[in-house]
């Protein structure tokens, strides 16, 4: 059974929802949903336009999660992994084609995290192209490179409980960032709950100075009790770049999460950010996994405003695939992870 719920602040998350992302995330060795995405779960925080759930023997089997962006739509969709190959995924997209045209239509971004030959041809079958494609690079915490501060700058760590550092932070992170589709502009707000959060550890926070102020930095991320730590946030502000402070800070955060008990560091960078993949090649990272954000446009319905239930909608069908059957699904499902990318 399919469900669309309009979600509203402070609503609850579908129900086993951390269920079925603890599932995906045991099977598939990544996190079905990003940061934010993962932040709705809780009710409060940038809640999503809408919700799909798809329920089967009273258990949730799929879920959508439906946003508006800056310039159209995003949507993150997950699937039980007991319960894949049977047109869930489709059922799920067919769902939130319906939703976006009926509340006018537009562009629509849809995550798919660690690209597979399934979600490939549920898009070609969509009819939707490559939008961005998003790395995840990882390295073992031993052989670790090194590196040391110029002359005229200094290495320390962020302290995160001055707020004069948390401003400074934020500057450097938006003007590094300026234009990128998730960093580019944090609110002090959007900082505070995350440098508050468990994963950070102002020990674990190399940042440089130089005449000018904080030039340079790593924000690191490491969940109590896992052995992997990640590059969270790695920036370098604009009027430093060339200085090979990116080198200093990397180094220093690789030592400090191995320091801390970690044995591998993840980072996530943009495809197409070549700066920073020379960066993380020359500190010894690999590509793992990729994520690629797919977009296609859906037509708005042209009865939205009067009937948001007309079925009208999507004469292009270039979201939706062609109607298919909609399987029952017979097996219960069994449930058993800001990204933030870089300019250094």
């Amino acid at each position: 059974m399919l469900t669309v719920h309009d979600a509203l602040a402070g609503d609850a998350a579908p129900s086993g929802l951390a269920e079925l992302v603890q599932a995906c995330t045991a099977h598939d060795g990544h996190a079905p949903f990003e940061e934010h995405t993962l932040l709705t779960l809780d009710g409060g925080r940038q809640v999503p336009h809408a919700r799909v759930a798809l329920t089967a023997s009273g258990r949730l089997a799929g879920c959508a999660l439906l946003s508006e962006g800056i310039d159209g739509w995003v949507v993150e969709a997950a699937v039980h992994p007991g319960l894949r190959g049977r047109g869930l995924g489709r059922q799920l997209l067919g769902e939130v084609g319906e939703h976006v045209a009926s509340h006018g239509g537009g562009l629509v971004r849809a995550w798919v995290h660690g690209h597979g030959a399934a979600a490939q041809a549920l898009a070609d079958t969509a009819g939707a192209r490559v939008d961005r494609r998003l790395l995840v690079l990882e390295r073992p915490l031993v052989d670790l490179p090194a590196d040391r501060c110029q002359e005229g700058t200094l290495l320390r760590r962020l302290d995160t409980t001055d707020d004069g550092d948390r401003d400074a932070w934020l500057a450097l992170s938006n003007a590094a960032f300026t234009g990128h589709p998730d960093n580019g502009k944090w609110t002090r707000a959007d900082l505070d709950w995350r440098l508050d959060a468990a994963w950070t550890d102002a020990r674990r926070f190399p940042v440089v100075i130089d005449a000018f102020g904080l030039a340079a930095g790593v924000w690191t991320k490491s969940e109590p009790g896992r052995t992997v730590g990640e590059l969270y946030v790695v920036a370098v502000h604009p009027r430093a770049q060339g200085r090979r402070l990116g080198r200093v800070v990397v180094t220093a955060a690789l030592r400090d999460l191995h320091a801390a008990g970690c044995h591998h560091a993840v980072l996530y960078v943009d495809a197409t950010n070549t700066a920073a993949l020379a960066l993380y090649t020359w500190a010894g990272f690999t590509t793992g996994v990729e994520h690629r954000c797919l977009a296609a446009h859906v037509s708005g319905n042209a009865n939205a405003n009067a009937n948001a239930n007309a079925n009208d909608y999507d004469q292009e069908r270039q979201l939706r695939p062609a109607p298919q059957p909609r399987p029952a699904p017979t097996a219960d499902p069994h449930p058993q992870r800001p990204v933030a990318l870089d300019q250094a």
